[in-house]
């Protein structure tokens, strides 16, 4: 019970300060100050954790395999990074590494949305409900080349190609799959046709029929798979994120119709519109693919910036006979749903698959328990595992 107060405690400090950042002219200090505030809130939860998240022990047995030059399979930037903290500090402090990773994280994750969205508190209130710093909990290479992604949208829209290859480069040094981003968001940000649509769906529909030909592929993408039956079976469809893409897609529809073809032109917000359209026909038609949700986010990222675009839009709309301030009431809504969104996500915080609750801090633990000697028996499991599946 504890660990969900803390969190909710977390969630309702974090979203209040960010909703007075102001982003006007003449407000830089006072908006620093606020980020400030938002950051050390974010991340003095995260660098006290310790065994929570359901991957937390695999990161200790990988940062000490980095360490002693053992054969790992994660990505040569955290290896790197890994052996040289180790190196630095001549000892195994996995505690300090976790609380690097989650600084990186924590920050692009801020400056993204600070920089590129029309209404920062909105944004953030939409990330801290969909789960996704508490997610930083667990896969902390993952949400770390996340978040350097999402800082590398602004890229993508501005059309800086090669500082969006640069950033999306050094993600990959963290998780490979932030490679595909390589080809989805440039593509996204074409403005398309019904051709574009038509050939959307063609591959889509090309996903339901040939299945086993693109899981073959994707075995001989990713060979370390090839002997884990239990990882290859792990795909399948998320009702969930299906409802939310559609959702949103359809509250950019309508939003768009209302607003009229003047409008409809909004690059931004065609771009951000192309990455969920996306991302609903990969969750539709490739739900087989192991961890589809690894691929899904780096399109549904965008939602936290697409929503206040839209409310944004919405100022002027009138309905006859109507007489409501529309924005307000689809601020109310967002906010609404949002809300329902993060309990049903906090529902499922002590899942095996989640395990971000219990909560525990290193402050209540011994010295020698803070040092990454891996328990014998469960690390040679591991080692195993890995063995088998190369």
């Amino acid at each position: 019970m504890a660990g969900y107060v803390l969190y909710l405690i977390i969630a309702l400090a974090s979203c209040f300060v960010a909703s007075r950042v102001s982003d006007r002219e003449g407000y830089v200090m006072a908006d620093r100050i606020r980020l400030s505030i938002i950051f050390w809130i974010l991340f003095i939860p995260s660098a006290l954790r310790i065994y929570t998240g359901n991957d937390y022990r695999t990161y200790i047995y990988h940062f000490h395999d980095s360490y002693r030059d053992i054969f790992v399979v994660t990505e040569a930037g955290f290896n790197a990074v890994a052996k040289y903290v180790y190196s630095f500090l001549d000892e195994e402090y996995f505690l300090v590494l976790f609380a690097l990773f989650a600084f990186v994280t924590i920050l692009f994750f801020l400056k993204a949305m600070y920089e590129q969205s029309c209404d920062f508190g909105m944004s953030f209130m939409l990330f801290m409900a969909y789960g996704l710093y508490f997610q930083t909990y667990n896969t902390v290479r993952y949400y770390m080349a996340l978040a350097i992604v999402f800082y590398a949208l602004r890229f993508v829209r501005d059309r800086q190609y090669v500082k969006f290859l640069i950033a999306v480069l050094v993600a990959a040094l963290f998780h490979k799959t932030a490679i595909a981003v390589l080809l989805i968001y440039p593509v996204c940000r074409m403005r398309w046709t019904i051709y574009h649509y038509v050939i959307i769906v063609t591959a889509g529909i090309s996903g339901l029929i040939f299945k086993s030909q693109y899981m073959d592929l994707f075995v001989r993408l990713y060979p370390s798979y090839k002997n884990e039956p239990e990882y290859l079976a792990s795909g399948g469809m998320s009702i969930i994120n299906i409802l939310r893409v559609a959702a949103v897609l359809a509250f950019a529809i309508a939003v768009l119709i209302f607003r009229g073809k003047e409008q409809q032109k909004n690059e931004t917000i065609g771009f951000y519109f192309r990455m969920n359209v996306a991302a609903l026909v990969l969750y539709l038609c490739f739900s087989f693919v192991p961890f589809l949700s690894r691929l899904g986010y780096y399109l549904i990222i965008s939602q936290v910036l697409l929503i206040p675009e839209l409310i944004k839009m919405s100022e002027g709309i009138k309905i006859k006979n109507i007489k409501l301030n529309i924005k307000k009431v689809l601020v109310a809504g967002v906010t609404f749903c949002a809300a329902v969104y993060f309990a049903m996500f906090m529902y499922k915080a002590t899942a095996e698959n989640v395990k971000i609750l219990p909560y525990s801090t290193w402050l209540t633990y011994d010295n020698e328990d803070m040092k990454g000697y891996p328990e014998m028996e469960q690390y040679i499991l591991i080692r195993e595992d890995e063995s088998q599946g190369l």
